[in-house]
């Protein structure tokens, strides 16, 4: 022990006589171990930390998988849920939940607020208590009970923190509700990136009213998630066998709702990340990349160091001590420098992980908690060791073997050590370049997949829209006529604004993240209701195709006419054109969406066909859709389109008091400009392809100095060669492509060698590209031609050094 802190003392003082290799060393670790530990912050933010529930690894969520659509997910239908916790025999309990919104009234200006709709017991399935109060009880999922839990936030921010709010009614959609409880500060179900302010029953779901039957009788309505606990000793094969043994009776029992369908538990934290795993996976990969190659430069400074080392080696050594005791020493140094930049990059990690936590449009569950923690600290701690010992072994070793008489001789050229050190410092120089050269290969192709998103065409006009949400209340609007002549009103009212060109309103909003989604039939081709064709559901008011600039590409548009006395009619995009009318007009065929408002569903007449709108994000193919007049499928809730002559911000003031003239208690909220939701929809991607750019730049500009730095060192170790060479009469042209020759070769090795691996990690790629290829040769050989032309620039200065010297002033210092 006494040793090593003599080591240290030693390293210390060392380097502290070197402060610019020192700096110079510290600053290009720092920048690889800053990346690494900022990105690994996120990393066990949103997957290594446990979910925030006593033993949430016993956690699974309930999936369902429709063989039809080819996906997994979190769906199914209240009586489904209801028959999985009576028939399983794994699951100590199970709950369901369903986000929501409400407007919630009665104190100050009405407010529109995010909520979860939960069974009684989904609490005691997470093991949570409420600060105040209690949680649900059975009797409060009975048809037509009303019982709250609110958010700590909600609580704090709107109820002033009033322990007396526990007991008492509040205002939502225009009903009753009683608050039984608050939850603690920091809870939070489901973790995803908008926290619910409120948490209710499903009794009022449980209650049919003009629109919606009881959710009880919507054995077909796939839309609720699924949440449950492991029994003790109970393995996740074991309750899979469970729940598939169940999906499989559903399935014989009820073919024409649940055919196709089976049903699965994945951990929860699995089924949270969903898609986000391979993205950050990515990235992390990204940052090691860049970490080697700062190792690589540093290791190729030492190297350089060791060089002129040599003496005090052989001395050290003369003096009695072993190889094993240089070799301690010098990564002791190592370790040091590396525990250095550990520092440093720690303090650009802090930095970092604040900026990203800071980025809500990445959709990211859990990426706000990212922060430096214990773990990330010991992360750091560890990587800075291991880069310590990683960079600084080749060098160590190759200056701990020396030929003494030769390193002490004045003068003295250990020639063999030499060419092993000049070897392994042409090697590291290649590795860097190798890596570089896969970094900006996944960035090019990640920046052009970028770009072609950018001019992928919606299907729309985003320009100029100002979109907002309105939901108005059973209680006021329960009946479907009441909606159709509140909303017919408002658009009215909207289009006497100054500078607004016109307005109308769709269910879901496109790039919103809402899905409606069922079967329809094809008049004249029977089948079997399992068997059905899905199609997206869309609710469109009058003028929707005019204010989105949908193009209409055959028949007509919907009209005042298309009412609820008249005969149901229906527009199809070109996808549900292409793929079930081939090679005939389906204007005036008939198709039946088995979406109805009330009664029997009936057969509507295809009036026209309009153009492919991307609805769920940009890059996957279009899905069949088809748009329904909304007097003819009225919902309570509904997007508001306005397109403006200029910025559509600017009409907002007057779009709120127009919806104040009408109801004074109806909030508007989510009002945004639609290009946000197009910007939103590629966040992530952008997001990626950002990080993985910075890095291969980062990765590049280190291989750089690392390729100068070699060159550079290398026209000093030969200068009486060159000397010699322009002394007999070498041209400087020959001695410029004499050091050329030499640099471009290591970097061509290197590009060669990028490329292989690159090939080798397409796969990972793949995933995340969109209009281009993850083996696309023109990136590939416009990256190599870059890499070649960068590696000549930084090989070109040594050289003209050297063509330039004086053969005179070389040989005399030889």
């Amino acid at each position: 022990m006494n040793s090593l802190w003599q080591d240290i003392r030693y390293a210390l003082r060392v380097l502290a006589k070197q402060p610019g290799f020192t700096a110079v060393v510290v600053l290009t670790l720092a920048l690889g171990i800053g990346a690494n530990t900022a990105i690994f912050s996120v990393v066990n933010a949103v997957i290594l930390e446990p979910l925030p529930f006593p033993e949430s690894q016993q956690l699974v969520s309930l999936q369902g998988t429709d063989a039809h659509l080819g996906d997994m997910h979190r769906a199914l239908s209240y009586p489904d849920f209801v028959d999985f916790r009576t028939q399983n025999r794994t699951l100590e309990s199970v709950a369901t939940y369903d986000r929501n919104t409400a407007t919630l009234t009665g104190s100050g200006d009405p407010l529109h607020i995010e909520t979860s709709l939960v069974s009684t017991n989904l609490f005691d399935v997470l093991r949570v208590t409420p600060l105040l109060g209690r949680t649900f009880v059975s009797a409060e999922e009975q048809p037509g009970a009303c019982a709250a839990i609110l958010s700590h936030r909600l609580w704090t921010s709107h109820f002033s923190s009033n322990p007396d709010v526990v007991g008492h009614a509040v205002t939502l959609d225009a009903k009753p509700c009683n608050v039984v409880g608050v939850m603690p500060a920091g809870f939070q179900f489901p973790l995803t990136s908008q926290a619910p302010d409120l948490y209710m029953t499903f009794g009022m779901r449980m209650v049919g009213n003009g629109t919606d039957p009881p959710i009880t009788s919507e054995r077909a309505a796939h839309f609720l998630s699924a949440i449950g606990r492991l029994k003790p000793s109970v393995s996740l094969e074991q309750a899979n066998a469970d729940a598939n043994a169940i999906g499989a009776a559903l399935e014989k029992q009820y073919p024409d709702s649940n055919g196709h369908v089976s049903l699965a538990l994945q951990p929860e934290i699995e089924s949270m990340v969903g898609d986000v795993r391979p993205v950050l996976m990515m990235v992390l990969g990204a940052v090691g990349f860049l970490l080697l190659i700062a190792c690589s430069n540093a290791a190729n400074l030492l190297l350089a160091r060791a060089a002129g080392r040599r003496r005090e080696m052989a001395i050290r050594a003369s003096m009695g001590a072993g190889r094993a005791r240089v070799l301690r020493q010098l990564l002791t140094e190592s370790v040091m420098l590396a525990l250095a930049g550990g520092l440093l990059g720690l303090f650009l990690a802090v930095w970092g992980t604040t900026l990203l936590a800071s980025l809500p449009s990445l959709q990211i569950p859990r990426l706000a908690q990212a922060a430096v923690d214990v773990r990330v600290l010991a992360f750091t701690l560890g990587v800075s060791v291991l880069t310590g010992v990683l960079f600084g072994m080749a060098p160590a070793w190759h200056a701990s073997r020396f030929n003494l008489f030769l390193s002490l001789k004045e003068g003295g050229r250990a020639s063999s050590e030499s060419k092993r050190a000049s070897r392994a410092r042409n090697i590291l120089v290649v590795a860097q370049v190798s890596l570089a050269m896969i970094l900006l290969v996944g960035a090019s192709l990640l920046v052009e997949s970028m770009i072609h998103l950018t001019h992928q065409n919606p299907g729309f006009d985003p320009n100029n829209v100002l979109t907002f949400n309105l939901d108005l209340p059973d209680a006021r609007y329960g009946k479907p006529e009441q909606s159709i002549v509140f909303f017919r009103e408002l658009f009215d009212r909207l289009r006497t604004i100054p500078g607004v060109q016109s307005a109308s309103g769709v269910l879901p909003l496109p790039l919103s993240d809402d899905i409606i989604r069922t079967s329809f039939e094809i008049e004249g081709r029977p089948m079997a209701k399992s068997d059905l064709p899905r199609v997206h559901f869309r609710i469109v008011a009058q003028d929707y195709l005019t204010t989105m600039r949908v193009p209409l590409i055959s028949g007509r548009d919907l009209t005042p006419r298309d009412n609820r006395n008249s005969t149901p009619v229906v527009l199809i995009n070109e996808t549900l054109a292409r793929r079930y009318f081939p090679n005939e007009n389906p204007v005036g065929k008939n198709i039946k969406p088995n979406v109805a408002d009330t009664g029997e569903e009936k057969m509507r007449e295809i009036v026209g066909v309009v153009g492919d709108v991307h609805h769920h994000n940009l890059w996957q193919p279009n899905d069949p859709e088809c748009y329904v007049p909304y007097d003819q499928a009225a919902l309570g809730a509904m997007s508001i389109v306005v397109r403006a002559q200029g910025e559509p911000m600017s009409v907002l003031p007057s779009i709120r008091e127009r919806v104040r003239a009408l109801d004074a208690q109806l909030p508007i909220y989510k009002a945004r400009d639609m290009r946000d939701y197009i910007s939103d929809s590629v966040a992530q991607r952008r997001f990626t392809s950002l990080l993985v750019s910075v890095f291969a730049a980062a990765g590049l500009l280190l291989a750089t100095v690392g390729l100068f730095g070699l060159i550079s060192y290398s026209v000093e170790q030969r200068r009486t060669e060159i000397g010699i060479r322009i002394a007999v009469g070498a041209e400087r042209g020959d001695i410029i492509s004499m050091v050329l020759r030499s640099g471009v070769t290591l970097a061509l090795a290197g590009i060669v060698i990028g490329l292989v691996g690159t090939l080798a990690l397409s796969s990972v790629l793949k995933s995340q590209l969109f209009g281009v290829s993850a083996t696309d040769p023109i990136t590939f050989i416009g990256v190599a031609l870059g890499l070649v032309a960068v590696a000549t620039a930084a090989c070109y200065i040594p050289a003209w050094r050297a063509a330039n010297a004086d053969p005179l002033v070389a040989l005399r210092n030889e």
